[in-house]
């Protein structure tokens, strides 16, 4: 799951992207880059996220542990 989280940030801020990147450390990645990131994963991979874990989890890691957490 880390690598697939990874690209599809790496893709959509055209940036080099890794487990420890968060908000703010990227251009683009502000909070409207934050519902963009979540949307292309819902997308991607066809998961669903409440939007209180898209505002909570602002980093990389986060994102993938809340995913394997609720196993989305």
């Amino acid at each position: 799951m880390e690598t697939k989280i990874i690209k599809i940030a790496s893709e959509l801020f055209e940036s080099n992207i890794t487990i420890e990147s968060k908000i703010g450390d990227v251009e683009n990645w502000d909070s409207l880059g934050q519902i963009n990131l979540f949307m292309a994963i819902e997308s991607d991979l066809g998961l669903s996220f409440d939007p209180d874990d898209v505002i909570a989890n602002d980093t990389i890691k986060k994102i993938i542990e809340l995913i394997d957490r609720n196993k989305l």
